[in-house]
């Protein structure tokens, strides 16, 4: 098991509509009801080898991708103190084989709000209320 897919299940792991999740290379795929599939991992954003945000991917088999969402981890946790004692936006960093967080370990209260964001994000496509309605009354745009 590699690094990302050991970060990805602890945050799956705490997730209200994550069950029963696959993990391929360094992706976790999941699905949701209504033939939703979705896929989460850590992506860079600028940087290479600096994956400093997390993107959830959703998809339809019969229509594609429905939705996509990438979440900044330091818009999330906030700036982190490393061990020297300055502070760093949080990523996970690799030097080739070597894969980490750069600086600091993530706490438990870090990964719950990992999952607490994913999960908010996940309910818009899985609360019965909400699919009804929109099957009930669409709108076209």
């Amino acid at each position: 098991m590699n690094f990302f897919t050991q970060e990805l299940k602890k945050i799956c792991n705490r997730s209200e509509y994550i069950q029963d999740p696959k993990f391929v290379g360094r992706v976790a795929v999941f699905r949701l009801p209504d033939c939703v599939t979705g896929k989460m991992e850590f992506v860079t954003r600028g940087y290479a080898d600096h994956y400093s945000a997390l993107k959830i991917s959703l998809f339809n088999r019969k229509e594609g991708q429905i939705d996509c969402q990438i979440i900044d981890l330091a818009e999330l946790l906030g700036m982190k103190k490393m061990r020297s004692g300055n502070t760093v936006a949080p990523h996970i960093w690799r030097a080739g084989s070597d894969v980490s967080w750069y600086g600091f370990a993530p706490t438990e209260s870090d990964y719950d709000k990992m999952a607490e964001t994913t999960d908010d994000y996940l309910s818009c496509f899985t609360d019965q209320d909400i699919l009804e309605d929109e099957l009930l009354n669409p709108t076209f745009s």
